[in-house]
């Protein structure tokens, strides 16, 4: 029997859909059969290729193959070191992908022999987001103790002499982040905050600090420190205690008298301890500091605050 006419045109078409899928469906399974069938070594050549030319994601889909599926193959180190290679010189936004896939590695083979390289950038990873002194140090931190890791574990390492280096920027800037904070309580009238802000910090980073604005700022904080409450209510504690009184309301005309007086001399002694700490903050940066912009400031407040022999200077 005779088709007609008017049927082949659609038999046509559906033979032609049905070839249409058939390559489709050929060209999937070849893809994933092409995927199965090269070894670690091929797709590590083939990712290494892609990066050259700057196919970041491309090249990162072929070693998660070699991750994934092959992990037991002796190119999987190469794959996972590559991974974290590929974020971390891509782009300095994707340091945190950089970041977990360099942890990644060295979970994964922690005596690699390329372990002090993996140390060394997860370092770096910490360091490129560290802030400006003004803002919080956390990443500071954390790259201090990254680099100071790399040099505890792979002492001979050739990454050494630069975490030795950037270990020393990592100090300065918590130095410099501590001095700020205390500089912020001076201007915020915060006085008792700002002198112990400072002193922590010459004590911390004796090798660090700036200590030309140390000495300023810490002289301010001394030049206008008054006696804390805390010191004050503690005086009156001790003095009830010593007469056995109970509260201030049971005391007689002559024991208050006496307990004011004693709170005076005790405000007065404090406030002249303070003051003397204010001078010879200022006199250490004179001295030690003759051409810093900071030393004319402090001659300035010596003279306020009556230090005669630095009159006696000026004046010859």
């Amino acid at each position: 029997m005779r088709l007609k006419s008017s049927l082949l045109p659609l038999l046509c078409l559906a033979v032609l859909a049905t070839s249409a899928v058939g390559c489709r469906k050929a060209k999937i399974v070849a893809k994933k059969k092409d995927d199965g069938t090269r070894t670690a070594a091929q797709l590590v050549s083939e990712a290494d290729v892609q990066f050259k030319r700057g196919k970041w994601d491309e090249g990162r889909r072929l070693l998660r193959i070699v991750e994934e599926q092959l992990p037991s193959s002796p190119e999987f180190s190469t794959a996972k070191l590559m991974l974290a290679d590929s974020f971390f010189f891509q782009s300095v936004n994707n340091f945190p992908e950089a970041l977990v896939e360099y942890q990644s590695f060295l979970n994964y083979f922690p005596r690699h022999e390329k372990r002090d390289l993996a140390l060394y950038r997860v370092a770096l990873c910490h360091y490129a987001a560290i802030e400006t002194a003004e803002r919080d140090q956390a990443e500071t931190r954390l790259a201090l103790d990254a680099f100071q890791r790399l040099l505890k574990e792979v002492p001979g390492s050739p990454y050494a002499v630069d975490a030795k280096a950037k270990i020393t920027q990592c100090w300065r800037r918590l130095a410099e982040y501590e001095l700020m904070v205390g500089i912020q309580y001076v201007n915020g009238y915060n006085y008792g905050a700002a002198e112990s802000r400072i002193k922590g910090l010459m004590e911390t980073y004796p090798d660090y600090v700036d200590r030309e604005r140390a000495y300023f700022y810490l002289g301010e904080a001394m030049r206008r420190k008054t006696v804390p409450l805390q010191l004050l209510e503690q005086h009156q504690k001790d003095f009830l205690a010593r007469i056995g009184k109970e509260d201030v309301t049971k005391l007689d005309k002559d024991e208050l008298e006496q307990l004011k007086a004693n709170a005076n001399k005790l405000v007065n002694d404090e406030i002249a301890k303070y003051r003397q700490e204010a001078k010879d903050n200022y006199q250490r940066l004179v001295e030690s500091y003759p051409s810093s912009p900071w030393t004319p400031r402090a001659k300035d407040r010596l003279l306020e605050m009556g230090q005669s022999h630095v009159k006696e200077e000026l004046d010859s």
